[in-house]
């Protein structure tokens, strides 16, 4: 698979990181910080380290503002060269297609041009259906 000229979306939780064994309650997002914990995708590690930095877009799914803050940190520790503009927070309400979307028209993108990779089937039948190439990080 040759990602070098595409833009990828990637999921954070579960595609990035590992995905954790449970989710965490309000008390732990808000006065622990179970995201800082968890393990970084070698194998993501190793693709994206081919692809152009600017080319790189997170989108995560937070609840809380301390998980912003968790995540953020995070990436910035295990995927240095991912841009701190291409990284997006998003509510668990918005669809991850419509990001897509959004930033396809913004970047002037092609939907050939666009990449998505993610763990959740949910998430990526509704890009697949917008003419996105779409991989499930556990088939990579």
């Amino acid at each position: 698979m040759d990602l070098t000229k595409k833009t990828i979306f990637v999921d954070y939780e579960g595609t990035l990181s590992e995905c954790p064994d449970k989710a965490p309650t309000l008390r732990e997002l808000l006065f622990e910080k179970p995201f800082s914990k968890l393990k970084p995708n070698a194998k993501m590690q190793k693709l994206l380290e081919k692809v152009n930095p600017k080319k790189i877009y997170v989108v995560g799914v937070v609840d809380t503002n301390n998980e912003i803050q968790q995540k953020y940190f995070w990436l910035e520790k295990h995927f240095p060269h991912i841009e701190d503009q291409n990284i997006i927070f998003v509510s668990s309400s918005t669809k991850k297609v419509d990001v897509i979307k959004e930033y396809q028209a913004k970047l002037g993108l092609k939907s050939e041009d666009i990449v998505f990779v993610d763990d959740k089937e949910k998430h990526l039948a509704p890009a697949r259906a917008a003419g996105f190439e779409c991989y499930n990080v556990n088939e990579i």
